[in-house]
């Protein structure tokens, strides 16, 4: 899948090593104990893409076969890290199956 393109510009896929990165962002921003996505130190923790970057999510993939998904997130104050965890790695599996996902929390909102 695609973005849609802006006036004069060409379209910007969201794919990488075959996960939708866009759709992982909204999907980990939608758990109920996710206050949001974090950039990470220096805006490192982010995916790169064309004239953008998803903050948040890193595909990781080094070669052919399977990609890392991290995730880094603040939490809601009071979130159990257990279920926070439980919930992101579920909502990334819908989107990317198969891939694991390493899930980091450095904050709390």
């Amino acid at each position: 899948m695609s973005r849609p393109a802006r006036p004069g510009r060409v379209e910007t896929p969201a794919l990488v090593a075959g996960v939708d990165v866009d759709r992982v962002a909204v999907a980990v921003a939608a758990c109920p104990l996710v206050a949001g996505l974090l950039p990470g130190e220096h805006g490192t923790h982010a995916t790169l893409l064309p004239g953008r970057k998803v903050e948040g999510i890193r595909v990781l993939a080094d070669g052919p076969g399977t990609a890392r998904v991290a995730v880094m997130v603040a939490a809601h104050y009071g979130a159990p890290m257990s279920r926070l965890v439980e919930q992101v790695r579920s909502a990334v599996g819908v989107h990317a199956p198969g891939h694991p996902v390493d899930v980091t929390v450095a904050d709390v909102a």
